[in-house]
C-alpha cells in the first residue's frame, strides 16, 4: 500500500476497510482555447463589458462570464456541460461542495436544497438560458463533451483527464495546439470543485481463490501496468509513475502533457473529492437528476427542483434507516 498516493486509497476505503485497488483516477480540470484568450480585441471587449482582465478564470462566476462573452449560438459556444444521469448529479455536487454546502448533514438528512445549492444549480440553469451551452446538453454525458470540445467549437471545457491527449492530437482535434489548462475554478466558498474517484479492482467475498486474486490484482496495479496506461494521459494512482511518466513527457518535448500532469498531480493531492461513501448514491442521483434537468430547461425553479429532490432523497435515506 505504501507505492500508492495516499488520497487515492483513502476515496478506496470505506468504514475503515480498503475495498478496492485502484487502477487509474480522475478528477476534472479545466481546458479552454488559448488562442481565445491571447486575443487583443477580445481583452478589450471583455475588460470594456466587465471590468476586470480576460484571463484563465479563478471561479465559476468568471466562467459564467466569459461563456456569455464567447457565446455565439448556434455556431459557437462559451462552456457546456453533461446533462443527465449520474453525470449531472456529479457536476452538481461538486459546484455545491466548492460552493461551501453540503449533500447530507451529519445525520444524513439532504441539505442540498441550500441556498448553496440553488447558486450551484444556478450556474446551469443560466448558461442554458442564454444559450451560452449547446442547446442539447440536457441529453449530454462525457463522449459529447469530449467531442465537444475537441471539435472547436466550445471555449472552455471541464472534463477528465483522459481526453488530454485526444484534445492535442491534431489527427482528433480541431484544436490541437491550442489547448490550455488550468485547474478547475473556484466556488463563492474557496473551494475548487474536485468529484473525483477511482477506476478499480476488488476482489467478491465469494472469490475461491482470495489470495490468488490479491496477487492478480497487485499486478493489474503494479508501477509498469499503470506507465503503459499513463503515457496514454491516464492519471496514475503511484507517485513513482507520476514522475517517471512526466518525465518521459518532458524528455519527448510533450510539453503540453508535462503540464496536464502537474495539473492534475496538484488537483489530485489538493482538490479530489468522492461523492458521499454510501450505497444510495446512485438511488438519491436517479431523483435528483430529472429536477436538475427539469430545472434547467425551465418547468421549474431551482428552489423548487432541490426541494422536490430533497423530499424524495429523505424518503430514500429514511427508508434505507438513517434517521
Amino acid at each position: 500500500m505504501a507505492g500508492f498516493t495516499p488520497l487515492i486509497l483513502e476515496h478506496s476505503t470505506v468504514a475503515g476497510r480498503l475495498v478496492q485497488l485502484p487502477r487509474h483516477s480522475d478528477v476534472s480540470n479545466f481546458f479552454y482555447q488559448k488562442s481565445l484568450f491571447e486575443d487583443e480585441a477580445n481583452r478589450t471587449a471583455f475588460e470594456a463589458e466587465y471590468g476586470y482582465p480576460l484571463a484563465p478564470p479563478e471561479t465559476w462566476d468568471q466562467v459564467t462570464d466569459m461563456a456569455m462573452f464567447f457565446a455565439d449560438p448556434p455556431n459557437f459556444y462559451g462552456f457546456q456541460f453533461v446533462g443527465k444521469d449520474e453525470a449531472i448529479t456529479g457536476r452538481f455536487y461538486e459546484m455545491l461542495v466548492a460552493n461551501g454546502g453540503a449533500m447530507f448533514d451529519e445525520e444524513w438528512n439532504p441539505t442540498f436544497n441550500s441556498a448553496s445549492g440553488v447558486e450551484a444549480l444556478s450556474f446551469f440553469v443560466d448558461l442554458y438560458e442564454a444559450g451560452a451551452v449547446p442547446a442539447g446538453v440536457p441529453n449530454y454525458l462525457w463522449d459529447d463533451t469530449g467531442l465537444g470540445f475537441g471539435s472547436g467549437t466550445v471555449a472552455m471545457d471541464l472534463d477528465w483527464a483522459g481526453w488530454s491527449a485526444y484534445f492535442n492530437d491534431p489527427a482528433n482535434s480541431t484544436v490541437a495546439g491550442n489547448v490550455g489548462i488550468i485547474r478547475a475554478p473556484m466556488g463563492s466558498g474557496g473551494l475548487r470543485t474536485g468529484w473525483s474517484g477511482s477506476h478499480t479492482f476488488s476482489i467478491t467475498e465469494g472469490c475461491d481463490n482470495k489470495e490468488a486474486a490479491a496477487s492478480f490484482v497487485s499486478f493489474l496495479t503494479d508501477t509498469d501496468r499503470q506507465m503503459i496506461e499513463a503515457r496514454t494521459g491516464l492519471l496514475p494512482t503511484r507517485p513513482d509513475v507520476w514522475e517517471a511518466a512526466a518525465s518521459e513527457f518532458e524528455a519527448a518535448g510533450n510539453t503540453f502533457m508535462v503540464e496536464v500532469f502537474q495539473t492534475f498531480e496538484a488537483s489530485m493531492a489538493e482538490d479530489a473529492f468522492t461523492p458521499p461513501l454510501i450505497p444510495e448514491w446512485i438511488e438519491v442521483s436517479n431523483v435528483l437528476w430529472p429536477e436538475l434537468q427539469a430545472a434547467m430547461v425551465g418547468d421549474k425553479t431551482a428552489q423548487e427542483a432541490l426541494d422536490d429532490a430533497a423530499e424524495a432523497a429523505a424518503e430514500i435515506m429514511s427508508d434505507a434507516g438513517y434517521n
